[in-house]
């Protein structure tokens, strides 16, 4: 249960959470998570935060059953008016289109990211090609987040 919704992210925020999972992550899988950025002051809505941190959820899950990898990235990155989460991995990657055509069955851990994301404000993009990786990318305005 705590790591649907871990207490620390309602105490110490979305960095500290992410810190935490990760550290759970890398012991679970052996893949090294390495994670870049700061907390946001003030923080973000509590909504927002947990959006957030379902998302990663959902991109490290990916990265350890389909990048073939032994370390990915998360940046947090942000301006006065805009935020920024990265999921990044140099794995396996894939082909775009294939994934996201209407005639295969359903992604729906890509689908959910994308949900969630909307349900914030928030642009998901997701950048892959063979051999090359994949980038997942939330952006939202930090003035307008709903939530």
């Amino acid at each position: 249960m705590a790591d649907l919704r871990p207490p620390m992210l309602d105490d110490y925020g979305l960095l500290s959470a992410l810190n935490w999972y990760c550290q759970n992550f890398t012991q679970r899988t052996g893949i090294a998570v390495k994670l870049h950025g700061e907390e946001l002051q003030p923080r973000l809505p509590a909504q927002v935060e947990i959006v957030l941190f379902r998302i990663v959820q959902e991109g490290l899950n990916n990265v350890a059953k389909y990048a073939q990898v032994n370390q990915a990235d998360i940046l947090f990155e942000r301006t006065p008016r805009v935020a920024r989460l990265i999921i990044v991995d140099e794995g396996e990657g894939f082909k775009m289109d294939e994934v996201l055509s209407p005639h295969r069955k359903p992604h729906w851990g890509l689908l959910n990211m994308q949900e969630r994301a909307a349900s914030i404000g928030g642009r998901l993009s997701i950048q892959s090609a063979p051999g090359q990786g994949t980038r997942i990318s939330v952006e939202f305005d930090r003035e307008g987040v709903t939530g």
